[in-house]
């Protein structure tokens, strides 16, 4: 068993110094001018030596066929001795070199030859050609398609030609790859194998289990876990370590090289990653992301999977007249998700990504509910934008916006199906019970009517509405990526939203049906409690079930004006009395009490505005989710 390394760098320098010694002294007793050795002391060097051989960095700039050819920046001190002016002297120069070394990466560093010792010099970087100090390739966004389809030539032609499914089988025994189902810890999904190992997989039943040796090109599935949690499939699995076997062999066996304990690469659904990474850890992010984005492209193609989801479309149009463009579209990314043998969500990212930009409206799923696919005009929304919003979220650019917070408190906007939308009867239908959603139009013209809000990826363990991931090696890590949403008032359609927000405020019939009520009530707390009351048709024992008072107190409050009215405890009849959040203000503002701009009364304000239509237990629900002790009065009490 050989030394551990830490760097190739430190590898090379232990390995090679005898090497790398003799190279240089070689190259400067063939070649001693174009070096420039000259002393000021050693006027005429008859010995010449290299000491101290410090290896400062390496670039990797071809490999092929684990054929691999990289540069090496040496810093070295050379030692002068001979005359002087007057006599027998010795001098040192501190002198950088290039050493171009060649080599075949497979099972360890073989045959490694020097071809080339010549003085140092910054080296233009080759995109083409260049690879990491760790073997891992660049790749570049705006290459990824071609990048799938070069994987897709090399192991599965066919799939460029026509629209297919691709046959795992078939693509493992392309790549001379070996797969079995194996009983992986919850959080790994895949694990890919570059050196022999005991392994435990699945028998035939899935029920038991058997020690198995494995060899290079093994790869195991977890089988109760989908890749990517909600995106992905076994399909995804295969292919994501498919491309780590493609892409990133060399970089495996790089680390083996320095540490030979280590024999596979795991993949694994994560809870936290650091974003600053740097060395290995950034080599192993990279390696990552490359095998995510290039998966849904080689499943999809591009060229097959336009020409697929466009038969899918244009039969749908002819059978489906009765349905909206939004909801044909979803029905044909189903259907499209299904041929390929991907998950719908993964289709539909995918179908967004090859130009059906509409497809940003499909499948809506949010805060556990789907909601009706929308439509909107193409070219409204940038990359990283989005109409759509969860509810915590929600809350979140509600307090950190003050134009936001007041368009939504003035009640110019509401929070419906998942959106900030202008309160006009145009766009927003309401129901009796105080629920509210977007009509038809609204849904088919969602750019007219809603906010569009910008898209930022932050870590957090308490939202999941995006996607995180991460390989290592045979480390344990374990975070949930959210998608945090920032309200930018300059935006110009939030603009013109913000525009026809306010005249429709202006000239909204159901806030001056709601105003002439609001007139017209009493001035007193306990007799507005009445008005409501009556107004709803129910009595003090529906109020206390519903609202967790007592029968007793809530007489009490219609009878007696002067009894202290404790803000949880008028919240409560709030939700008892499923108040509209302009009877809610008024109500709570007769209690005596005032909003404070405190996080509490920010979520209070915020439940008021968005969920009159609730239950005490849902309120409760959600006053734990924002982290707040204070719970509304229950049927306990």
């Amino acid at each position: 068993m050989h030394n551990n390394y830490n760097s190739f760098e430190a590898y090379l320098e232990n390995i090679y110094y005898h090497e790398m010694h003799q190279a240089i002294k070689k190259a400067i007793l063939q070649k001693g001018r174009s070096f420039d050795l000259n002393s000021y002391y050693v006027l005429d060097p008859s010995y010449i030596d290299i000491e101290n051989i410090r290896v400062r960095s390496i670039t990797f700039y071809g490999i092929e066929h684990r054929q691999i050819f990289f540069n090496v920046t040496i810093n070295a001190e050379i030692v002068l001795k001979g005359m002087g002016k007057q006599n027998y002297v010795a001098d040192k120069h501190s002198k950088w070199f290039i050493l171009s070394f060649y080599g075949h990466l497979i099972s360890g560093l073989r045959k490694v030859m020097i071809i080339d010792v010549r003085n140092y010099s910054k080296e233009r970087f080759s995109r083409e050609s260049a690879l990491s100090k760790y073997l891992v390739p660049y790749l570049y966004s705006e290459d990824l398609d071609n990048e799938a389809e070069k994987f897709l030539q090399k192991y599965y032609p066919d799939a460029l030609e026509n629209p297919m499914p691709l046959d795992m089988a078939e693509l493992l025994d392309n790549m001379c790859l070996t797969m079995h189902y194996a009983p992986l810890p919850d959080n790994i999904f895949g694990q890919s194998y570059f050196g022999e190992a005991q392994v435990e997989v699945f028998e035939e039943d899935m029920k038991h289990t058997r020690t198995q040796k494995v060899d290079v090109g093994t790869i195991l599935v977890n089988p109760n876990v989908s890749f990517m949690r909600n995106i992905g499939s076994q399909n995804n699995t295969i292919v994501h370590e498919c491309v780590h076997h493609d892409l990133h062999a060399n970089f495996f066996e790089l680390q083996k090289l320095l540490n030979n304990d280590v024999v596979s690469i795991n993949c694994e659904v994560v809870e936290e990653y650091g974003r600053d990474t740097v060395g290995i850890d950034k080599a192993l992010h990279w390696m990552e992301w490359q095998a995510n984005v290039l998966t849904p492209r080689i499943l999809m193609p591009l060229k097959t999977t336009k020409q697929k989801l466009n038969e899918i479309l244009v039969r749908l149009h002819g059978k489906k007249k009765n349905l909206r463009n939004a909801e044909k579209l979803q029905l044909a990314i189903e259907e499209l998700a299904c041929f390929f043998g991907v998950s719908k969500l993964a289709a539909r990212l995918r179908a967004i990504d090859i130009g059906f930009e509409q497809a940003a409206g499909t499948f809506v799923y949010v805060d556990g509910r789907y909601y009706s696919p929308y439509s909107f005009q193409s070219g409204k929304l940038g990359r990283n934008q989005t109409f759509v919003i969860d509810e915590i979220n929600a809350f979140n650019v509600v307090k950190m916006s003050r134009v936001l917070s007041d368009m939504v408190f003035l009640g110019k906007v509401v929070y419906v199906n998942a959106m900030f939308c202008i309160n006009d009867p145009q766009y927003v239908q309401r129901y009796e019970d105080g629920s509210v959603e977007l009509t038809e139009y609204a849904i088919e013209h969602v750019d007219e009517c809603c906010l569009i809000f910008d898209r930022t990826n932050r870590i957090s363990k308490l939202y999941d509405d995006s996607f995180y991931r991460r390989c290592f090696l045979c480390r344990d890590v374990s975070a949930v990526n959210f998608v945090e949403a920032t309200y930018n008032p300059n935006y110009i359609d939030n603009q013109n939203a913000q525009e026809r927000a306010e005249e429709t405020a202006k000239i909204s019939v159901f806030s001056k049906e709601i105003s002439d009520e609001l007139l017209n009530l009493p001035g007193s707390f306990s007799r507005t409690l009445e008005c409501h009351i009556k107004r709803r048709g129910i009595t003090n024992e529906v109020l206390a079930e519903r609202s967790g008072l007592s029968s007793r107190i809530i007489s009490d409050y219609r009878n007696k004006e002067a009894l202290t009215k404790e803000l949880p405890a008028v919240l409560a009849l709030c939700i008892g009395l499923n108040l509209h959040q302009f009877y809610a203000e008024d109500f709570i503002s007769k209690a005596g009490h005032q909003w404070k701009m405190t996080h509490e009364h920010m979520v209070y304000r915020w439940l008021i505005a968005s969920h009159s239509d609730e239950t005490l237990h849902q309120w409760n629900k959600r006053l734990e989710d924002a982290g707040i002790s204070q719970r509304l009065p229950s049927n306990r009490h």
